[in-house]
């Protein structure tokens, strides 16, 4: 089924301050010229609750959900994903350049991991998996099955399982999240000891057999209050994602470069207390996510805190805001691509949560 929207464009708020505008990428790279700063607003299916994008394809595809259910969009025109009998909802994660999709499904107290092409009838089901996370354009998908309470990291090619993703020695998985077009795999692990929890990013090399590297080689300080999120890995294999202090209620968007002996926080956006990284452009070292603030840092009372906002990094520099579909409407980012589109949701003056795509992004990102 296809729910056609009454598409428009809406125009940058006036209440934003003026665009921030460094001429280039961080890389050096032009920003795209023909591109026009727009907040799109996507279809979503009939009824009640909030759509959002996850994923950006080629041309103007994206996917994501919409009312619970899996969906993906080509321009503004929303198209289900057929559900498999006992399925009720789910969502789209991610989408690779050939327009393969990847997600998981819910229903009757089970998930499963699922491939997807526009045009088929069916979706396929990957065997052993509850989750699907990301798609790189060789095909490659990753995402985690379980066996009992114990999560398993799965690679799959195709509708085969390629390898199993074991953890660093020591460490019990908590998630496997993106994969790059070079084969390597980001995710996360907790590792205990001597009665004391800690948490780290780990990384598996594209080379099959090749054992999981921890982002952070030490006992970092705070234990047990420190926990490391990566979320999406670029081809150079910058990874991006979020420390979360749980001591002071904090986020952090926290990048990790090779050969992954530190991380490096990019800052916060503005007078924000918190913020997250969820995604990484391909190849432009562009990162995006959602500033919000911490109920322990302030400001205070809490509910006096701004609503989220999506949150955009040009690889150098301060983090910069997006605009928002109304005034006092959160808004969050989890997609971006190398053409400044950033996906995500935004909550409209009506109080609904739609899923839009920011195009040239980075010329319409401001200070606060």
């Amino acid at each position: 089924m296809t729910v056609v929207a009454t598409a428009f464009l809406a125009p940058l708020l006036t209440a934003s301050p003026a665009p921030a505008s460094p001429a280039r990428h961080a890389d050096g790279a032009r920003k795209p010229a023909d591109c026009r700063p727009a907040l799109q607003i996507l279809a979503s299916l009939p009824g009640s609750g909030g759509s959002q994008v996850k994923g950006l394809g080629p041309r103007a595809l994206a996917v994501g959900s919409s009312r619970g259910l899996p969906v993906y969009w080509t321009g503004t025109r929303v198209h289900r994903v057929p559900l498999p009998a006992g399925f009720t909802g789910g969502e789209v994660a991610a989408v690779n350049a050939k327009g393969l999709m990847v997600g998981s499904l819910q229903g009757a107290g089970r998930t499963a991991a699922f491939s997807f092409r526009a045009g088929a009838r069916t979706v396929t089901l990957l065997p052993e998996g509850a989750h699907a996370a990301d798609v790189n354009d060789q095909g490659l998908i990753v995402g985690n099955g379980a066996k009992g309470d114990v999560l398993i990291g799965l690679e799959w090619d195709g509708a085969r399982i390629h390898r199993r993703l074991a953890p660093p020695a020591g460490y019990s998985l908590t998630s496997v999240t993106a994969i790059n077009n070079a084969g390597q795999i980001a995710g996360s692990g907790e590792a205990v000891k001597d009665d004391e929890s800690w948490s780290a990013g780990v990384t598996w090399p594209a080379r099959k057999g090749a054992a999981a590297v921890p982002l952070q080689r030490f006992w970092p300080s705070g234990v047990p209050y420190d926990f490391w999120y990566p979320r999406d890995i670029d081809r150079a294999g910058r990874i991006v994602g979020t420390h979360d202090y749980t001591r002071l209620d904090t986020l952090t968007p926290t990048q990790w470069l090779p050969p992954y002996t530190t991380e490096s926080e990019a800052g916060l956006l503005g007078e924000r207390t918190s913020g997250t990284f969820e995604a990484i452009s391909p190849t432009t070292n562009v990162s995006v996510g959602t500033a919000l603030d911490s109920h322990m840092v302030g400001p205070f009372p809490p509910e006096t805190a701004p609503p989220t906002q999506a949150q955009i990094w040009p690889g150098t520099g301060p983090m910069l805001a997006l605009p928002r579909l109304s005034q006092e409407g959160d808004a969050q980012a989890f997609a971006v691509s190398d053409d400044q589109r950033v996906g995500g949701s935004a909550v409209d003056v009506a109080s609904t949560p739609r899923a839009v795509v920011w195009t040239c992004a980075l010329r319409q990102a401001y200070k606060p």
